[in-house]
């Protein structure tokens, strides 16, 4: 009766501290006692760290950080959902303190580190909820498997491998063994994998060489979803309008849609044939495309109780991709047309004329970020911090910064009354004005894990950077010898390469686009196109870096070592062995493999210390030899001077000059 009663407590302010307190320790008395029954550690922490949250957050503004590291303590103890299954009480507490966790939020400097642990209350409350028999479906938590990593690694091998019928097959069955015990089964099963692709230019036809797609035999013995599943921009358009504007929000929303398909899993929130024609042509287009790859490569069979779940592998390197799909869509604004065009226009106004020699260019693009970057920042001190946390020339974020601005702007200006509007300073008074929270509060929201999946992710981490590097310098050779500039310009003079698009920004087709419409171009210029392999070659080892800090910082991923000396054979196979391993742990046991609070100053990644986990080690091996890549001498291995390749592949470029020097 209590209980029932919460719900009413705003309604007698004058007692309400005094209740919320007595109930929160009375709720809290059955948490401990029944967490004191049980011998897991974790537990208990948790059930403790509970305590301090009771204890002090309503005494002090600096109880957030308590309530914080109390929330995610819990949040992350599945042996607690286990011995509360039937208790609508830990439910109800669960609520209470997400209620808690909002009110915390609006206190100062405390809404920005708490939202995020708002999510994941808000999933715990879902997932008790389904504990205590409301879902039963939702007691089971499919696999799936987040197989990152910088480019040439070897991503695509190792998923290849995993999704082999006896590997995948011995993943699932071995993973609901981990499960609620609704969930397990001892009957023999027989599945395979699927690759589903987070590359965020596979996804267009007619873009391969360049966005590096699996061969045809690849995507024959392995399905591959997500690639060739939408126009370029502007290509077989009638109108002249943009055919796609394909974006993250997009990916993640067909993600979800081919891993429920592909895992059997609540079948009650699919979408079906009459809802998919309410959605937009493209949406509609591409769902289509999607579910007939779908139907070919399960067999062909209709109805689903007559086949097994297959494991999905979402593969990739598209950095925003996987923080999405992982972590959780941002709460960013949706920008009007009328912003993303003046913004493009402010930002191309600093952009300089790519007609110039490599090293006047050079120069030219430093001298218009800063300027550019100078402009945002002046538009207020939310800003100024922004692009102080920019990433080298980063112009589509700096674009982004502005289509937010001049949306907050719109909006708020409209709210103005008609007399006042007038006033010339209002956009650049609401820009200083603004706050941080106003722009992006932190809170993330439909991550996989939300939605109920048991989402393990790995990084396949090079174990010596020196050797990775030399080998993405050898892919970028390879991409050329097959083509590349040949492609590009058969994209461009098909209208799919339009400026600042998805593809034009893809590392390989915007340094050919650059060479190609250089000014002043000579035939059989040998300094020049070298000159473009070594910019593509260090552009391509400039991304591989940033995606190994990008995921250093995530305690998401575990990094799996890749030894770049072995043979490829087998590294592949023990890379996809150590992965397999660690999804047939149960939940707790493979959070406990994340764990990387050490001290890299003080910790040497070569020792020989047992107590330092596989991911943490990597981890900081990677980190260390990154003070050794100031040294890295780039060589080319076949387009060398007087080579066949050379002259042939220099060949096909003055030719592909010619036909885009035409038109230009």
């Amino acid at each position: 009766m209590r209980l029932k009663n919460l719900s009413t407590i705003n309604r007698a302010p004058y007692f309400q501290i005094i209740i919320i307190r007595l109930s929160r320790l009375f709720l809290l008395s059955i948490v401990v006692i029944s967490t004191l029954l049980a011998s897991d550690v974790p537990l208990r922490a948790a059930a403790f760290a509970t305590l301090k949250l009771d204890s002090f957050s309503y005494f002090s503004t600096s109880g957030y950080s308590i309530c914080a590291r109390s929330l995610s303590s819990l949040g992350r103890s599945h042996n607690l959902r286990e011995y509360t299954q039937n208790s609508h009480l830990m439910f109800r507490r669960v609520q209470l303190m997400k209620k808690q966790a909002s009110q915390m939020a609006s206190m100062a400097n405390g809404k920005k580190r708490m939202s995020s642990y708002m999510n994941s209350i808000d999933y715990d409350a879902k997932r008790y909820s389904t504990s205590t028999g409301l879902d039963k479906q939702q007691q089971h938590r499919p696999l799936v498997i987040v197989l990152a990593g910088p480019t040439a690694v070897g991503k695509s091998d190792v998923a290849a491998e995993l999704c082999s019928s006896s590997i995948a097959t011995d993943i699932i069955f071995r993973h609901r063994q981990t499960q609620p015990r609704q969930a397990q089964t001892s009957q023999q099963i027989e599945t395979r994998g699927h690759v589903i692709s987070a590359d965020s230019v596979q996804v267009y036809r007619g873009v391969d060489i360049g966005a590096n797609k699996p061969s045809v035999e690849e995507r024959e013995r392995t399905p591959h979803h997500l690639i060739d599943v939408v126009d370029p921009p502007n290509q077989a358009s009638k109108k002249g309008k943009k055919v796609s504007s394909y974006n993250a929000a997009d990916w993640m929303r067909d993600v979800e849609y081919i891993i429920r398909q592909l895992t059997l899993f609540d079948d009650n929130n699919e979408i079906d044939d009459n809802q998919i024609y309410t959605l937009d042509t493209e949406t509609v287009a591409r769902r289509e495309c999607i579910n007939t790859f779908l139907h070919e490569r399960l067999d062909e069979q209709i109805h689903k109780d007559s086949r097994e779940s297959v494991l999905p592998l979402v593969v990739g390197g598209t950095m925003m991709y996987l923080t999405w799909l992982v972590h959780g869509r941002p709460d960013a604004i949706r920008p009007t047309t009328e912003a993303v065009n003046r913004a493009s226009n402010v930002i191309s106004s600093f952009q300089k004329d790519s007609g110039l020699t490599h090293n006047e260019q050079e120069s030219a693009e430093e001298s218009a970020w800063k300027d550019a970057s100078a402009y945002v920042a002046s538009l207020g001190p939310v800003f100024s911090d922004r692009v102080s946390k920019l990433c080298g020339r980063d112009w589509y974020r700096l674009r982004r910064l502005l289509e937010v601005a001049f949306t907050i702007a719109y909006y708020k200006i409209q709210s103005i009354p008609g007399d006042e509007k007038s006033n010339s300073n209002n956009e650049s008074d609401i820009l200083r004005s603004l706050t941080d929270s106003e722009i992006y509060t932190g809170i993330r929201s439909g991550s996989l894990s939300d939605a109920g999946f048991d989402v393990r992710c790995f990084f396949l981490c090079p174990n010596e950077r020196m050797s990775h590097f030399h080998t993405v310098d050898q892919r970028c050779e390879e991409m050329l010898l097959k083509g590349l500039l040949r492609e590009t310009t058969n994209l461009y003079l098909a209208g799919a390469l339009p400026e600042d698009s998805q593809v034009t920004r893809a590392i390989g087709y915007r340094q050919a686009l650059e060479y190609l419409l250089r000014k002043d171009p000579t035939m059989n210029d040998y300094a020049a196109f070298l000159s473009f392999v070594d910019d593509f070659a260090t552009a391509t080892r400039q991304y591989a870096k940033k995606q190994m800090q990008w995921f250093r910082k995530d305690s998401e991923f575990a990094f799996i070592p890749v030894d770049m000396e072995r043979d490829k054979a087998e590294r592949v196979r023990e890379a996809a062995k150590v992965i397999a391993g660690m999804c047939q742990l149960s939940r707790n046991d493979f959070d406990a493999q994340l764990i990387t609070s050490i001290d890299e100053e003080k910790t040497d990644a070569t020792s020989s210390d047992e107590t330092l986990l596989i991911s943490a080690r990597t981890k900081l091996l990677n980190s260390q030899q990154g003070k050794g890549m100031k040294f890295f001498i780039s060589k080319r291995e076949r387009l060398v001077m007087d080579s066949i390749e050379l002259r042939n592949a220099l060949a096909d470029a003055d030719e592909c000059t010619r036909l885009i020097q035409s038109i230009k």
